[in-house]
């Protein structure tokens, strides 16, 4: 197996935390060359605790409060070696988490990260964990991880080993992004590099009221889901204006037909509506309604019944600033705009379902009247 892992650990104020997350990386199977942990001026005990470390742990510290991204971009010019781990400050990682994710990398040297499973958990005052499962993840090919990916963010930066190669060529992370950094991160690793991904876990990601962001930019734990939408849609609108449109399909395959060109639109729509951009979305799934009479394959069908199952949910259906009466009229749009509607539709069936069980019956009614109102446009 190759040596040579630097680890990152951006920390701020969480010295108890910090505390876990650092022995659980000196208890790796297989040691890490070096952790470097940057400290982001943090008000409690995190560089006393860090001194109890001794020369375990290579400690920067900072002038001034900047964020996580500038954090890991300060200590990306001081990793010595070929691979590089950033693990948070509040997560745990699986005893032989190392071996696992630079042992793939050992048997496929054109992959430029590997990447693997997590589960979270909770701990509480008296020291108890309760696992709470993995959450959203996806098991994909290689080529499908970009798509996948753009989908949803599933593999976390504790989760993955990068080549300090692919690192420099993408560059450093967005420190204008106080939220979502690691996702606009991970996105341009998967368009730049090839991956290769294990379901085996490889860490525990712990879940809490902390707060989050930096000193003078910071937000409760009850507006995570929130500041996570906002700064994915200023991600994603600018993919939408930057990103070929061939990235949008498996292994980034030439468009060489209207068919293909539709798939793209339609996953590109997929995308930007469970991004809650649905005015974007709409614009696709209309293009992609007037290029070809084709029926949809079974393949297209399922891309398009997951417009609907973001896992920040579909307030905006509840709460009906949802675009309904453009979705309703999709059919006019072109020859597959019937199809594509009743695709989109069905991926709704879900949501309803897991409202009632739920006993969320008044949630399930307003999901179901939209359903029967764009898949039969009654």
């Amino acid at each position: 197996m190759s040596n040579g892992v630097s680890v990152i650990v951006p920390t701020f104020n969480r010295s108890s935390l910090l505390k876990e997350t650092l022995d659980s990386l000196l208890s790796q199977t297989t040691q890490p060359a070096e952790i470097i942990v940057v400290d982001d001026c943090s008000p409690d005990d995190t560089l006393e605790l860090l001194a109890s470390y001794g020369t375990r742990v290579r400690v920067i510290e900072k002038e001034a409060n900047r964020g996580k991204a500038h954090s890991i971009n300060l200590a990306f010019s001081h990793c010595q070696h070929p691979l590089i781990w950033i693990v948070d400050d509040d997560d745990l990682v699986k005893a032989d988490a190392m071996e696992t994710l630079v042992g793939a990398l050992d048997r496929d040297p054109q992959a430029g990260f590997a990447y693997g499973r997590h589960t979270r958990f909770t701990k509480d005052a008296a020291g108890k964990y309760t696992d709470l499962g993995t959450g959203y993840w996806t098991t994909c090919s290689a080529d499908e991880l970009l798509v996948r990916t753009l989908e949803d963010f599933f593999v976390h930066q504790p989760g993955m080993i990068v080549r300090r190669s692919v690192v420099e060529e993408v560059g450093p992370l967005n420190e204008e992004l106080i939220r979502s950094q690691d996702y606009e991160f991970l996105i341009r690793l998967a368009r730049t590099t090839k991956s290769v991904g294990t379901d085996d876990i490889v860490f525990y990601q712990r879940q809490h009221d902390g707060i989050r962001g930096t000193k003078d930019s910071s937000f409760s734990a009850a507006q995570r889901d929130q500041k996570w939408i906002d700064y994915d849609q200023t991600i994603f609108q600018q993919l939408h204006n930057d990103m070929p449109l061939n990235e949008y399909l498996p292994g980034k395959q030439r468009i060489a037909s209207p068919e293909d060109q539709r798939r793209a639109l339609m996953q590109r729509g997929v995308i930007l509506a469970r991004k809650k951009l649905w005015d974007l979305a709409l614009a696709d799934f209309r293009v992609a309604a007037s290029l070809s009479s084709n029926k949809l394959v079974e393949d297209e069908v399922v891309t398009l019944k997951r417009a609907f199952s973001s896992k920040y949910g579909c307030d905006e259906i509840l709460n009906r600033s949802f675009p309904l009466a453009e979705f309703s009229k999709l059919d006019t749009a072109g020859p597959a705009g019937l199809t594509i509607r009743q695709a989109l539709a069905s991926g709704l069936q879900w949501r309803i379902r897991n409202a009632i069980e739920g006993s969320e019956l008044s949630k399930a009614m307003r999901y179901f009247w939209v359903y029967s109102r764009i898949r039969f446009n009654i």
